[in-house]
């Protein structure tokens, strides 16, 4: 655990949510890494108070983004959380503690295509009133679920993404492998179709192996990097398999967990080179559309606004690739301030750090401009936790991943059928 390249400058502390939301110095990234280092050197040290303040962290990379020093805090937290695993789910904060009780099922659902429609039918279920609050009182399933039922889309899909079949194309077209995910997969399998519609309308074939897993990026998260671990493996072999040239993926936290697959492996380990092959075939829907050159729609007045998920702007630096697909489908654009201030999500965080995403949540549904008709949000926690505030507030528009939008433009003009 390399702490010592921070210079405690400070630089962090003006883009850290938690910072900004308590000041309090143990609650920045600068607070953070001191406390990395003084539990290194005296392990006795680490106590309840200095527990919860690491753990309290979004992993949001924003400091990451301004760090001269290019401390990889984010990564240091996750890399503390696996080394003490079994003393913080047994002595540490709540959150930790219930991250323990829900990771079997977690795995469950997540970890395969049965587990999946299993997730997805809870979904459902979870929507319907008097069968939802028992869904939602599950041992298993966190008290804060409840209110993030309120920001699942109105219509789930019945299907998973993966069974839709890819169309046919010429013997010697490019063709790339479409990362399903878990919650892309299921709650926003339609978003996955739009997605693969818009490769294929730029003349690019696409194949969706079933044998491809969630990217693990909640397990790594949360401490259990050795589920991770597993399921990156069968990724590389589902994508080896498929001889597709790219691993395309539209949600953010899945780019960015794909994207870091090879630090999972020692480099002397065999599943290292494979990992990073991997990894360097990874890229992002919107930057892999962008480079297609799909028609240009006349501009409209249809005003859209674009959040950045932490994950797409820190963690993999893409910010402009969105809005120019955006705007090359006739939509304008009226930017929201501190759009890469992360809203509290995280992975799960909301369901283990209710409070704090709830103020965070509050802090970004306040910055949404009031004459715009969408939200944009290309990561699907994000779009459910933004979602289940905006629900709350009819007068405030819905939250959209932009690819849904492009999509529906392009339909709008007939450039893309149905079927």
């Amino acid at each position: 655990m390399d702490t010592g390249q921070c210079v405690h400058c400070g630089l962090c502390l003006s883009v850290c949510p938690t910072y900004q939301e308590t000041g309090l110095e143990a609650e920045s990234p600068r607070g953070r890494v001191f406390l990395l280092e003084h539990v290194r050197e005296n392990p006795a040290s680490l106590n309840a108070s200095a527990m919860k303040a690491l753990d309290d962290c979004l992993d949001c990379r924003a400091c990451e983004s301004v760090c001269p020093s290019h401390v990889a805090t984010g990564h240091l937290v996750e890399q503390w959380r696996a080394e003490s695993a079994v003393r913080l789910q047994e002595e540490g904060p709540e959150a930790m503690r219930l991250f323990r009780r829900v990771s079997r099922p977690l795995t469950f659902f997540l970890g395969s295509p049965r587990g999946l429609k299993w997730f997805q039918r809870l979904a459902r279920l979870s929507q319907k009133p008097l069968v939802g609050r028992w869904v939602t009182r599950l041992r298993f399933v966190p008290p804060a679920a409840e209110g993030l039922v309120r920001g699942l889309p109105a219509q789930i899909p019945r299907t998973l993404s993966r069974v839709r079949r890819p169309r046919n194309h010429p013997p010697g077209a490019r063709r790339v492998m479409l990362f399903v995910g878990c919650i892309m997969d299921t709650v926003y399998a339609d978003t996955n179709q739009h997605t693969q519609d818009l490769i294929e309308m730029g003349g690019v074939g696409v194949v969706i192996p079933e044998e491809q897993r969630c990217c693990g990026a909640l397990h790594m998260h949360g401490g259990a990097p050795e589920v991770t671990k597993r399921w990156a493996q069968e990724n590389i072999a589902a994508f080896e398999a498929s001889g597709a040239e790219a691993v395309v993926v539209n949600a953010a936290g899945c780019g960015a967990m794909l994207k870091e697959y090879a630090e999972l492996f020692d480099p002397e380990d065999a599943w290292y080179e494979r990992a990073k092959r991997f990894q360097s075939a990874v890229v992002d829907a919107t930057v892999f559309l962008a480079d297609l050159s799909l028609p240009e729609i006349p501009p409209t007045e249809r005003a859209v606004t674009v959040h950045d998920p932490c994950h797409l702007a820190h963690a993999q630096g893409i910010r402009q690739e969105p809005r120019r697909l955006l705007r090359q489908a006739g939509y304008v654009i009226h930017e929201m301030p501190d759009s890469d201030r992360c809203c509290g999500s995280a992975g799960i965080y909301n369901l283990t750090h209710p409070e704090m995403a709830q103020r965070l949540l509050e802090r970004k549904v306040e910055d949404i401009p009031r004459d715009v008709e969408w939200v944009a949000a290309a990561n699907p926690g994000c779009l459910m936790h933004i979602q289940s505030g905006l629900a709350q507030q009819p007068q405030l528009p819905p939250a959209v991943h932009p690819l849904d939008l492009i999509w529906q433009a392009y339909h709008r003009a007939g450039l893309i059928t149905n079927d």
